[in-house]
């Protein structure tokens, strides 16, 4: 499989998947929106991209967009695409057009994925941590982490084992949506919390579908085949495939 990388502007790299002839299903464009501190923004989007189309190609093939621009989330640029991944720990506050293009892009259907540092960023943006259905500003220390899965039935959690352990930072979710769907959570309670901690959930915001886990802190996190099956089959179920 060839997987060919191309810079399209500073900080946008397109990865498109090659797909055969006989193809049935049409790739799906993809924004896969990085940046920020804390993290290598580089390197590590590439790899999970390379992932998730390696894992998708015969489902659901991705035309995937890496990109730091804001600017893509304005309405006239964020309806191009048919997915919105969200990996970035930004502090950059958005533009009213900018928020205003996310939220309605999403609540028109844009199917949204969000992961790990992205419920702590944007703090001043406080409808879209609702979207999100949650708010995290610090975590426990990186390390061993315990998650067990709470709804074996869903599609997203299929063929996951009922407990697993992988290295990650223990999230302190704030600011919960009741209504969300909680699929995974920590083993444990941490650092004098209540219990344990949700860390993977789907809710839905007007007609968008939204896939959340709070895990992927680095490649050894984003490399465990558990998280790499969890987050390809939520990209799935976001898709409503």
């Amino acid at each position: 499989m060839n997987i060919p990388r191309r810079k399209l502007s500073a900080g946008v790299v397109l990865l498109a998947l090659s797909v055969g002839s006989g193809a049935q299903t049409r790739a799906v464009k993809t924004l896969l929106l990085v940046g920020g501190g804390f993290h290598d923004y580089d390197k590590e989007p590439q790899s999970m991209a390379q992932s998730l189309q390696t894992r998708l190609k015969d489902t659901s093939p991705l035309d995937i967009v890496i990109s730091q621009d804001l600017g893509l989330l304005r309405a006239e640029r964020i309806r191009d695409f048919g997915l919105l991944i969200l990996n970035t720990c930004a502090q950059d506050e958005l533009s009213a057009e900018q928020q205003q293009g996310l939220l309605d892009a999403v609540r028109n259907g844009t199917p949204l994925v969000a992961l790990h540092c992205t419920f702590a960023a944007f703090q001043k943006f406080p409808q879209f941590h609702q979207m999100l259905g949650g708010f995290v500003l610090k975590h426990a220390r990186y390390g061993p982490m315990c998650v067990e899965v709470t709804n074996p039935g869903h599609p997203i959690t299929r063929g996951l084992p009922a407990r697993f352990e992988f290295p990650d930072e223990p999230y302190f979710v704030e600011r919960r949506d009741p209504s969300v769907e909680l699929l995974l959570r920590t083993c444990n309670a941490y650092q004098g919390r209540t219990g344990p901690e949700p860390h993977v959930w789907t809710k839905t915001f007007g007609k968008g579908r939204i896939f959340a886990t709070v895990f992927g802190h680095d490649r050894k996190s984003q490399d465990d085949p558990n998280v790499q099956r969890l987050l390809a089959q939520g990209v799935l179920w976001a898709l409503n495939r």
